[in-house]
């Protein structure tokens, strides 16, 4: 039985001892990005830059997703004497101790978090320069992302200064963190920033008036996230998530818009295809080689006129 995790201001207090990122750090971030602006095509897969504004506002609610052993981050080290239990993860701490950390240049928490994310789950970012490169491609007047997560889509948006941003986000969690992101970001750009906090499946897409759509949805059981429904196994996701939302989402889509979705083949081989057929485009999602060998990849239908 895991123990009980911390408070919310424990909680906020320990990201930051991972993360100390300071306003100066966004700002001058944010500056980059918009030089940038339309290049993002030329950005290093390893570019990070923009990956700081999103963690400001978001990084701490990020560490509440599951991973393995249905553990999120704050449980992992509550719990950390139980999983030292387990051979691999005590072998890998030790590692730490003797080699990768023996001068003490990290602290314990950012130990424990690299840990983590090799033994139970790396919890990634869509990055900024990746929805970036999307919106300069298809050059849309408003964005829907359905599965909008920790903000790099709404990020994106305002230094383009896309007309609007409609997100939609299942995690009440993430709204006070939305609510201060917005208004920072309203404050250098004209994009107005639509979030929903709800269920995408409850929305009704009839009423929005979008030309491009583009989000990466949950993969099957990799990740849980806050708030999110619970499926007894894969096909049931299927029928009770994705088939449904993917077509209320595509149906909601202009004429001639772009229909955009970053998932793993086998629920574009199970869903995708079955509802709209081959992907009009295909290309791999920009990402460093160092996270993982999973080959991840774009695919983009566009609504006939």
């Amino acid at each position: 039985m895991l123990k009980e995790s911390f408070t919310d201001f424990e909680k906020q207090t320990m990201s930051r001892q991972i993360k100390n990122i300071s306003l100066e750090t966004i700002e001058r971030e944010m500056v980059q990005l918009a030089e940038i602006g339309t290049n993002a095509h030329t950005a290093s897969p390893r570019c990070r830059i923009g990956n700081n504004v999103v963690d400001y506002f978001t990084f701490q609610q990020r560490l509440e997703t599951k991973g393995k052993y249905n553990v999120n981050f704050y449980e992992f080290v509550v719990n950390i004497d139980e999983f030292k239990k387990k051979k691999f993860i005590q072998n890998m701490l030790t590692y730490y101790s003797t080699v990768k950390n023996k001068n003490n240049t990290k602290n314990e928490l950012v130990v424990l978090k690299e840990v983590y994310n090799i033994c139970i789950s790396a919890i990634n970012i869509l990055r900024p320069l990746v929805y970036m490169e999307i919106y300069s491609k298809y050059k849309p007047k408003c964005i829907l992302n359905f599965c909008a997560g920790w903000g790099g889509g709404a990020v994106a948006s305002s230094v383009l200064n896309i007309n609007k941003y409609i997100g939609i986000e299942i995690n009440i969690k993430l709204k006070e963190p939305y609510e201060r992101m917005i208004s920072y970001l309203n404050k250098t750009c004209s994009t107005q920033i639509e979030m929903i906090f709800d269920n995408a499946l409850n929305v009704d897409y009839s009423l929005m008036n979008y030309d491009l759509v583009f989000t990466s949805p949950p993969y099957y059981f990799i990740e849980k996230y806050e708030n999110n429904v619970e499926y007894i196994n894969k096909a049931d996701m299927d029928t009770n998530f994705y088939k449904p939302i993917f077509t209320k989402v595509y149906n909601g889509l202009q004429p001639g818009g772009h229909f955009i979705i970053n998932v793993c083949k086998e629920v574009y081989e199970n869903v995708l295809t079955k509802l709209f057929g081959e992907a009009h485009e295909v290309y791999p999602y920009k990402k460093s080689k160092r996270q993982n060998d999973y080959k991840e990849i774009v695919y983009v239908w566009t609504k006939p006129l």
